[in-house]
């Protein structure tokens, strides 16, 4: 995979960002936009909603064949199709294939099984081999109809957003029309189901909105993903807004849900965030790009920062998202001053860049900023996506 020589921490050129506007009236005209198209079954196109980069935030459409529309959640067609079938992360996806992990297939568990519906979604759209796409549709099938563990919400927070992205990849509207009704019926109330354990415990949408941590951004990742396979426009934005608070810090976006269990790697106790503001720094320590709700996992602030596997965690759901929330329009990697990229600038510093399966995120941020970041790996799957060196093009 080749990269352009750029140094991440001074020769980008930052992108401004402004303050979305957010006026009772608009809201209140496209709401009744939504409505009235909607009634006479056309919510084909939609008026874009001001980004807080300057950019729009293109609304999700409703329709019966697609669930992103040309642009896919993940990647389009024409994109997908344009992808090399040799080369490292090639042979990754069909090493997967050929020696899948196996396990339940089902929400509420911790396995590698989705990586194994991922990798045979990404193969048989890009080889157009039905074997490979009827893998991905029947462990669909599967996971939609074996009982789930509501015991654990993190486990299908982070299983559900690959199998909703999996159907997208192999377009299951075409392949299995009647299998793809059911799955939007079925997707519409799983977003929404309440889990009794697991952190506490919620919805996806109630997980998202409450936790900064990374059960929420793992939820944040499922939220988009079946916003966009849906056409929920006003769930997408839902999601959208969240995320924007959550990296920027602007207490307008922040849910009244929203619970911080601590401030101790926080640059402001009295204005927490889900990563730190540029230039903060205590008793001489930099803290600009630290993820605090999950550093703190590991401990309390100190000069030598503990090391652990949350902060890896919170951004492979960011990770995601901030992709998915891209390819509607918005620009995410410039949200609280680039703060995807300040996040990796930072563990890279501190001695804990993505290891093993994290590693998948490395060549989306390259991506996303135009560098070179050192450990990518072709192989690397995490809990719940993979295979970036093949896709992050």
């Amino acid at each position: 995979m080749k990269h352009r020589s750029t140094d991440s921490r001074h020769s980008l050129s930052r992108s401004a960002s402004s303050r979305p506007s957010r006026t009772r009236g608009r809201r209140t005209v496209l709401r009744g936009l939504i409505f009235a198209l909607a009634i006479v079954g056309v919510l084909s196109s939609f008026p874009s909603l001001t980004g807080a980069s300057g950019g729009t935030a293109q609304a999700a459409t409703t329709t019966a064949t697609s669930a992103a529309g040309s642009k896919g959640i993940l990647l389009s067609q024409a994109e997908l199709m344009a992808l090399p079938t040799s080369g490292p992360g090639w042979d990754a996806i069909m090493a997967r294939i050929k020696s899948p992990y196996g396990g339940s297939y089902v929400l509420g568990t911790r396995d590698e099984s989705n990586k194994d519906v991922l990798a045979n979604a990404l193969a048989g759209a890009r080889l157009n081999n039905a074997a490979y796409k009827a893998f991905a549709r029947d462990k669909i099938a599967h996971m939609m109809a074996a009982p789930r563990n509501t015991g654990d919400v993190l486990g299908t927070l982070r299983h559900l957003q690959t199998y909703i992205i999996s159907a997208d990849i192999i377009d299951l509207a075409s392949f299995d029309p009647a299998l793809n009704g059911k799955f939007r019926t079925w997707l519409a109330n799983e977003i929404r189901a309440n889990y009794s354990g697991g952190g506490g415990g919620g919805s996806v949408i109630s997980v998202h909105d409450k936790k900064p941590n990374n059960f929420g951004t793992h939820a944040g990742a499922t939220r988009i993903a079946a916003a966009l396979y849906l056409g929920d426009a006003n769930e997408l934005k839902a999601a959208r807004d969240v995320w924007y608070g959550w990296a920027t810090g602007d207490p307008a976006y922040t849910p009244q849900t929203r619970t911080w269990t601590g401030t101790s790697w926080q640059c402001s106790s009295s204005n927490p965030r889900g990563i730190n503001a540029t230039g903060c720094s205590r008793n001489g320590v930099s803290l600009d790009g630290v993820i605090p709700e999950d550093q703190e996992r590991c401990g309390e602030f100190s000069q030598t920062p503990c090391t652990t596997n949350y902060i890896q965690g919170a951004t492979d759901g960011m990770t995601l998202s901030f992709w998915m929330l891209a390819r509607q329009g918005e620009n995410p990697w410039a949200w609280g001053d680039r703060a995807a990229l300040r996040q990796m600038n930072w563990k890279y510093a501190s001695g804990q860049a993505p290891y093993s399966g994290f590693r998948w995120q490395i060549p989306v941020i390259e991506k996303a900023y135009g560098i070179d970041l050192a450990g990518n790996a072709p192989t690397a799957t995490s809990t719940n996506f993979g295979f970036a060196d093949w896709w992050a093009k």
